[in-house]
Parts: C-alpha cells; structure tokens; sequence
C-alpha cells in the first residue's frame, strides 16, 4: 500500500498495481467506501484512517 506526499512541481510516476490511499491534505482524512459497499454508484465519505481495504484504491488509465 502506498500514500501520496505533497505533490511538487514535477510529474508523479503512477503505478497502477499499487493501492493508494487518498488524503485530505486540510484534515488529515482519508477517502473510503462507505460500509464497504462494492456496487456502481456506492458512497464515499472522509473518515479517519482505519488502514481498511475500503480506504485503498488503484488508479487506471481512462483514455489517451
């Protein structure tokens, strides 16, 4: 699993076979599933950091 740091000027690397967990820099909360849900269309919400699979997440390439 890995999380991301304050981001600089230059581009990020993104590897899409990791998991990211995704940080509100102002709160300090994560982003997750709500209640585990795995459905199209399920909410998401900011919470403490539980290290939950909900709150984990892998980015894909959309297009280009």
């Amino acid at each position: 699993m890995a999380a991301f740091a304050a981001m600089t000027s230059s581009a990020q690397a993104v590897d899409t076979s990791a998991s990211y967990v995704l940080v509100n820099r102002s709160s300090g909360k994560v982003v997750e599933v709500f209640n585990l849900a795995t459905h199209d269309g399920a909410r998401i919400a900011q919470w403490t950091d539980l290290n939950g699979t909900n709150q984990q997440f892998r980015l894909v390439r959309c297009g280009r």
